[in-house]
């Protein structure tokens, strides 16, 4: 049988979030004992403007090369918003020369606050890639809707992240509760809140054995360290920088919960790399994460920016009395609905059309 030639285009590995996690996810599998031919091209990479420019300009022409001489069935195509969107977008109007169906892969968190704040031209630019886009993948029904919100002819289709379910399950600690934040630090994740409340735990003398781990990089870790100085919570905090690989499954083991005090999302892949090892989690409700996170049930759900409430969310899950109910909900949400089996057999169906 013929083999579906995939050409996959996305972010270099050496980025940092959860795209990479999800393109290194896909890289990984045997796709050619389902039938599929997959080779990527990276199309951006952290670095400076200038070398960014360049980067995407020769990746761009090697994208064009493989559409004339090894013409691929499809092209699946992570994009986020702003200046991924342009970069895809050109990517795009190529597949449509070369009349080669796209597949868009959408992870972008503030896509639609995005499209919102954008001008007419870029409205329009967005709404035609969605329309002209063979199949659109979105992570839940909340992005569902609010794709059709802006385009109601996108073809969309529901693939949730999902992750390899390991063997590990986390427990009770006596003597030491910590707390995990996983990813890169930007004001949109929420971690000064995080910070607040800690602070506000701290006033109330409430603090005892709960320690937090921060492992994650990025453009306000001086501030959050800075801050953290300020109210005095450095001893309960530790910045452990940005972590993959053993590091990271080194401190999920390490951990009894997650946080993740986010002001946009989609569905995120610390969270579900969280509820696979059993943590429940403290996170807002944004996006899609209550398909990960059932309030009161495997963690609790709270509006963005309240401090208060991840103060009070804090207590109640290192609270002995709840928590082996609510690691083993984690456990079994994520063998059930987030099994990695399944993420791939939905792709494998999105290709085949």
């Amino acid at each position: 049988m013929k083999k579906i030639k995939v050409l996959m285009i996305g972010n270099h590995q050496s980025v940092k979030g959860g795209i990479t996690s999800v393109i290194q996810q896909m890289l990984s599998f045997d796709w050619d004992s389902v039938g599929v031919e997959m080779k990527f091209i990276p199309t951006y990479i952290e670095t400076s403007g200038i070398k960014k420019i360049a980067y995407f300009i020769r990746a761009y022409m090697n994208i064009e090369k493989a559409m004339r001489t090894n013409k691929p069935d499809i092209v699946h195509i992570h994009m986020s918003y702003r200046g991924s969107f342009y970069r895809k977008y050109a990517i795009h109007k190529l597949c449509k020369k070369y009349g080669v169906p796209d597949v868009i892969h959408l992870h972008g968190s503030e896509f639609q606050k995005w499209y919102n704040e954008s001008d007419d031209r870029t409205k329009e630019k967005i709404r035609t890639l969605l329309r002209e886009s063979a199949s659109f993948i979105v992570l839940g029904e909340k992005w569902k809707k609010a794709i059709h919100d802006i385009e109601p002819n996108t073809k969309t289709v529901v693939v949730s992240n999902t992750v390899p379910i390991p063997n590990y399950t986390t427990s009770w600690n006596e003597k030491r509760f910590q707390f995990l934040f996983l990813g890169v630090l930007i004001k949109r994740k929420g971690v000064a809140d995080l910070i607040q409340a800690i602070s506000l735990l701290k006033k109330e003398g409430s603090l005892n054995n709960i320690k937090f781990v921060i492992a994650g990089s990025g453009a306000e870790e001086s501030n959050l360290k800075q801050q953290a100085r300020e109210l005095q919570v450095e001893s309960w905090i530790e910045f452990a920088g940005w972590t993959d690989g053993k590091a990271k499954e080194r401190h999920l083991k390490d951990s009894q919960a997650l946080v993740l005090p986010s002001y946009n999302e989609g569905l995120p892949m610390a969270v579900l790399e969280a509820i696979s090892y059993g943590l429940p989690v403290i996170a807002t409700d944004v996006g899609d994460m209550a398909a990960a996170v059932r309030d009161g049930e495997n963690g609790y759900l709270i509006h963005p920016g309240d401090v208060e409430a991840i103060a009070d969310a804090i207590l109640k899950v290192s609270n002995k009395n709840q928590y082996d109910r609510f690691s083993k909900f984690s456990k079994e949400l994520a063998i059930t609905k987030f099994n990695e089996d399944g993420f791939f057999e939905q792709v494998l169906k999105v290709y085949q059309g």
